[in-house]
C-alpha cells in the first residue's frame, strides 16, 4: 500500500465515523423531543445553532447583539430577533434592551436543558466513535506530514529486477 492509497483508506474510515456519528446525532434531535425546550430548539438548524450561541453566553456570562449572532449564524436579524422574542417569553434568555442595542444571553433554564443534550452527545461519542475518530485524525496527520517516501511504497513501479521505475 502506497501512501496515496493509506491516505485514500483514512480518509474512507473517517468518513464511515462521521456519518455514522451525523446520522446519531440526527435521529437524537428527532428522538429527543420530550420537552418544550427540545422541541423549540431541534425545530430547524437555525433554532439548533442559536441554541449554542445562547448556551454559551450563558457559560461565559456575556450579552450578544442581535447583529452579532445573525452575521455568525449566516441569518437574519429580523429572524434572530424573532428567536430572541420567542425564547425571551419562555425564560430560556435574558435580554439587555437599551434604545441602540438588543443585548441577551442564556438562563440557567436554558442551560438545564442543554445538559441534557451534553449527556447524550457523552454516550454518543462513546457508542459510535469510541476514540477512532481522534485514531484516525492522528494517522491521517502522521501520513500526511510526518512519513517519508518510502522508494518501495512510492506510487511510481519499480522493476525489481532491474531496480529501475516504470512510468
Amino acid at each position: 500500500m502506497n501512501k496515496k492509497q493509506l491516505q485514500d483508506y483514512l480518509d474512507m474510515e473517517m468518513s464511515k465515523v462521521l456519518c455514522q456519528l451525523e446520522l446519531n446525532i440526527y435521529q437524537g434531535r428527532q428522538d429527543r423531543l420530550t420537552t418544550k425546550i427540545q422541541r423549540y430548539f431541534n425545530s430547524t438548524p437555525l433554532r439548533n445553532a442559536f441554541n449554542r450561541i445562547v448556551t454559551y453566553s450563558y457559560i461565559v456570562n456575556e450579552f450578544y447583539t442581535i447583529s452579532c449572532v445573525a452575521d455568525k449564524l449566516r441569518t437574519t436579524r429580523q429572524s434572530i430577533s424573532n428567536m430572541v422574542d420567542e425564547c425571551e417569553a419562555e425564560g430560556w434568555i435574558e435580554v439587555d434592551r437599551s434604545p441602540n442595542r438588543v443585548g441577551f444571553k442564556g438562563t440557567p433554564s436554558c442551560y438545564e436543558g442543554f445538559l441534557s443534550y451534553l449527556e447524550h452527545r457523552k454516550e454518543l461519542a462513546k457508542k459510535v466513535t469510541k476514540g477512532r475518530w481522534n485514531d484516525l485524525t492522528t494517522l491521517a496527520d502522521m501520513v500526511e506530514n510526518e512519513f517519508t517516501l518510502y522508494p518501495p511504497l512510492s506510487d511510481k513501479l519499480v522493476d525489481v529486477d532491474n531496480n529501475k521505475k516504470n512510468n
